[in-house]
């Protein structure tokens, strides 16, 4: 990580006004763009992450300073230039800048710090705006990406209102996503683990997130039994290697052929247990009954974990 961060310290940030992959190959022009825009926000929370541990280390440091000051260039820079577009696939990874701003916004001067939670406020309230009921996408891992920004933009921001309307959504979800029995609706539509993947992941994200701030999520359950611990329960078996599934055998979606058409990896072949890695890490933050699958599944590097273990 403190390598990854001394790296980004000698290269520019490069902040773009929208970032936009979602629904587009990687042949699109942009695309490739929009991917190395993305690294920033990585590279962010990297910044933040050995800010944290450099600072903890020696408060008076020179090293600790540099990153911190290199932190505050990137965020400043994006904050400059980048409009919400309200496409939480594209902006997911504004998650970053949320856990940054947690591991290191103190240490940011104060006009910085105001402007990353009103930016924060900003993001909550845009991605609580109601969507047609009847659009597949508002309840299935597009909406759980919605939720998952809105519950960390309203922590952030600090606001009772937002911070309430956010919980609503995350229950709303897992009540719409999830069945009793734990499988997700993506499930259904994509016959794709990996979706369920994707769908299950930003709700652990925004009820790790929320623990920070004894807000309960992770242990909410639903009329008939729906939880996220279910949902997780449910790909146990997948995840852990006891059972196999053929991907995208007979998804729904046209653009899922599309890409398979294109070439692009990941789209047809059996279940890669490892594409859980992350899932399961997060929620043995959570929960300890899955710190034996997290630990058998491995870990990620620790750029993808430090901003969520700092404190």
């Amino acid at each position: 990580m403190l390598r990854q961060a001394e790296r980004t310290l000698l290269r520019p940030p490069t902040p773009l006004p929208v970032v936009h992959t979602e629904g587009t190959l990687p042949t699109a022009p942009g695309y490739q763009l929009a991917v190395q825009a993305k690294a920033d926000w990585i590279a962010m929370a990297a910044l933040a992450g050995a800010y944290a541990v450099a600072h903890a280390a020696d408060p008076a440091s020179t090293s600790a300073a540099r990153l911190r000051d290199g932190y505050e260039q990137y965020l400043s820079n994006w904050l400059n230039v980048y409009n919400i577009s309200g496409n939480p696939i594209d902006e997911t990874g504004l998650g970053h800048w949320l856990l940054a701003f947690r591991v290191a916004g103190q240490a940011l001067s104060p006009p910085t710090q105001q402007r990353m939670r009103a930016f924060a406020c900003k993001l909550s309230a845009r991605y609580q705006l109601g969507t047609p009921p009847s659009r597949k996408t508002s309840t299935n891992n597009w909406q759980s990406h919605r939720v998952k920004l809105a519950v960390m933009g309203a922590l952030t921001c600090a606001d009772p209102v937002l911070v309430k309307g956010a919980r609503q959504l995350f229950e709303e979800q897992v009540r719409a996503n999830l069945a009793p029995s734990g499988e997700s609706l993506d499930f259904a539509e994509r016959d794709a683990l990996h979706y369920v993947v994707y769908s299950l992941e930003p709700l652990v994200e925004a009820a790790l997130f929320a623990s920070f701030y004894e807000l309960p999520l992770y242990g909410y359950t639903g009329p008939q039994g729906q939880s996220v611990a279910r949902g997780l329960q449910w790909l146990l078996p997948y995840a852990s290697g006891q059972l196999t599934h053929e991907e995208f055998a007979r998804s729904t979606v046209a653009f899922d052929k599309a890409r398979l058409d294109a070439g692009v990896a990941g789209f047809s072949g059996p279940f890669k247990p490892e594409l859980a890695r992350h899932l399961y890490w997060l929620a043995a933050q959570l929960d300890s009954r899955w710190a034996e699958t997290s630990q058998a599944l491995g870990i990620n590097s620790v750029v993808h974990r430090a901003a969520w273990l700092a404190r």
